[in-house]
């Protein structure tokens, strides 16, 4: 394990090795769209998944379109710590792929939860051995990015770069 905890000058540093443009499209078409609607389309939803995870896509198409409309707005508009309980009723849609959502949706309040995010967290000394339950995860992220200075996105960046990097 690393001694090293994670700060400010870890964020600065890996966050700049995560892809420069991959997060574009979600973050400056999609999530726009989202916040001033108020809901994903299937469409949107389609381009979350493209970024997180592309393999679970098939399933998503499962969903009727208007489903994905009333789960998301329903998600979106209730109380935070259920929202992503409820975009897992989706196929599709585990707790990852949810916390994707929200994050597009939501980025100054909602962050990721992939494997590569919490190996590193556990690499640090920030995160114990088991798996985080989402709502503690938000929450030691927000405690972390407020720590180091930063936004939950370039937490999120950071944390996925620097497992990248040593866990091709």
């Amino acid at each position: 394990m690393t001694e090293r905890r994670i700060d400010a000058e870890f964020v600065a540093e890996w966050s700049k090795s995560y892809p420069p443009a991959a997060d574009d499209h979600v973050l400056g078409v999609v999530q726009p769209a989202v916040h001033e609607r108020g809901h994903f389309t299937a469409s949107e939803a389609e381009d979350v998944i493209r970024w997180k995870s592309s393999r679970t896509i098939t399933s998503l198409r499962k969903n009727e379109p208007g489903d994905i409309e009333a789960v998301t707005r329903m998600a979106l508009s209730g109380p935070e710590p259920l929202a992503h309980r409820v975009l897992c009723v989706l196929h599709g849609v585990g707790v990852p792929v949810a916390s994707a959502f929200l994050t597009i949706a939501r980025p100054d309040r909602f962050t990721v939860i992939d494997y590569r995010a919490v190996r590193t967290l556990r690499e640090h000394g920030e995160w114990g051995a088991m798996w985080p339950p989402y709502a503690e995860y938000v929450e030691t992220c927000r405690s972390l990015a407020k720590r180091c200075g930063s936004e939950l996105r370039t937490l999120d960046r950071a944390l996925w770069a620097w497992d990248k990097a040593h866990n091709p």
